[in-house]
């Protein structure tokens, strides 16, 4: 078995009530995928598991919804989804009120358009054919091709590289966690002693032994990887600088172009559909 994170070793000391079923109950025979809808009242979070099938998670309603795999957190939005192939050890938690769907796909009908975990776009149409096969009887043959559609539509979304190491101390892990869910969250070092526990020197030091950085230089890794995954999405500058966190795009082009050497223009997919949020990850 391979090394388990400290990420995916934290959730599944802390999933300690999992009330709601994980996976696919069957698929059908002649069927080669199914899709599974999940609604949530209350926090939920499933302790780290494999399956035998592909899996995609998508659709998001806009609620928290965290999945750990390969040792990278995962934030998972409306407008993008996340391949797990066969066997992909994950952990997954999830905030009260999400609503999203998980899409089970037969390895010996469909070869993993990837090896590893990662993001994929999910466009208005895939969306649509994915709910239709969900919500409707179809004949077998029409059932069969919708499949093929909906198999050829998944795409990854290309995302530059930037390493964000997560800490591993709990009380920097909370901070870190809470700037994951909303990089522009503004709390200095100061403010988030108030709730995380621990003094400013303590949070400075663990911060550091667990990352390599110090706070503000994580925290602008932390933007700059959100940033890159909104730009390879599609969303314009003006928008990106403002959902990491920056009050002027000006600001945020400087601190993204000491960070990777380019401007955030330069790595926006113009080609994609702006969505109204897209996922980000960070390795652990």
């Amino acid at each position: 078995m391979p090394n388990e994170s400290p990420i995916l070793v934290f959730m599944t000391a802390v999933a300690e009530r999992i009330s709601v079923p994980v996976g696919p109950r069957s698929i059908d025979h002649p069927y080669s995928m199914t899709t599974v809808t999940l609604k949530l009242s209350h926090q939920r979070q499933w302790a780290p598991h494999r399956h035998p099938e592909h899996e995609l998670i998508w659709g998001n309603s806009g609620g928290m919804l965290t999945v750990v795999a390969d040792g990278i957190t995962w934030e998972v939005p409306p407008s993008a989804g996340l391949w797990l192939p066969a066997g992909a050890l994950h952990a997954v938690k999830a905030g009260p009120g999400t609503e999203f769907f998980c899409t089970y796909f037969r390895p010996e009908a469909h070869a993993a358009p990837s090896g590893v975990p990662g993001l994929f776009g999910v466009s208005a149409l895939l969306r649509e054919v994915l709910l239709h096969m969900h919500r409707r009887n179809m004949p077998d043959e029409a059932r069969s091709r919708a499949e093929r559609v909906a198999f050829d539509m998944l795409q990854p979304l290309e995302v530059a590289a930037v390493e964000v190491p997560m800490p591993t101390d709990p009380r920097a892990l909370f901070v870190a966690e809470a700037l994951v869910a909303n990089p522009a969250d503004q709390r200095s070092l100061s403010e988030w002693a108030l709730t995380a526990g621990g003094s400013v020197r303590t949070l400075t030091r663990v911060f550091a032994q667990g990352t390599g950085m110090t706070f503000a230089q994580w925290r602008i890794q932390v933007r700059v990887r959100a940033a890159l995954t909104y730009l390879a999405a599609g969303v314009p500058v003006s928008v990106v600088s403002r959902r990491v966190g920056y009050e002027t795009p000006s600001a945020f082009v400087a601190v993204f172009r000491r960070v990777t050497g380019r401007t955030p223009g330069s790595m926006m997919n113009k080609g994609s559909v702006a969505p109204e949020s897209v996922p980000y990850l960070l390795h652990a």
